[in-house]
């Protein structure tokens, strides 16, 4: 009997320590995603465009250069670009220059506290076009919800 005990003892270790305890599985975790998201900042406006998942990695932002900005009114612009595609254009003013985004061919997207978005949307842009209700809902301005207009 003492003999059987004095075996048992001895070989708990080796036991123990050829088996993995419960909840160890001695690989590294998984490395997490990215957030697959697009959102493009104008701090001259005070707003974000968040576009919908599948533009992440795909479009890329270009702002405007000065000499579209004088011709269209507006005080700050990008172009959203998917290789040589323009998908759409949006362009941020004053309320007083909002007559001017509008005379050359945009369309008003919102409005909030004393600052226009206008869009110009082009007529193709294939699987990555956004709807309208997409649209809507792609402007967060400062201290507002996603689509606020305040008129």
């Amino acid at each position: 009997m003492k003999s059987l005990t004095l075996a048992l003892l001895l070989g708990l270790p080796l036991m123990a320590s050829g088996q993995t305890p419960p909840g160890v599985q001695g690989h590294a975790a998984p490395v997490p995603e990215p957030m697959k998201r697009f959102a493009w900042r104008d701090e001259a406006a005070g707003y974000t465009f968040v576009a919908p998942p599948r533009w992440a990695g795909k479009v890329k932002a270009v702002p405007l250069d000065s000499k579209a900005l004088a011709k269209s009114g507006a005080t700050s612009g990008v172009r959203f670009v998917a290789g040589a595609t323009t998908l759409l254009v949006l362009m941020a003013a004053d309320s007083v220059r909002a007559n001017a985004l509008m005379t050359t061919g945009n369309r008003e997207l919102s409005r909030h506290d004393g600052h226009v978005v206008a869009v110009k949307a082009e007529a193709d842009g294939g699987s990555l076009a956004l709807t309208d209700d997409e649209l809507a809902s792609a402007i967060q301005w400062d201290g507002g919800g996603a689509g606020t207009v305040a008129r």
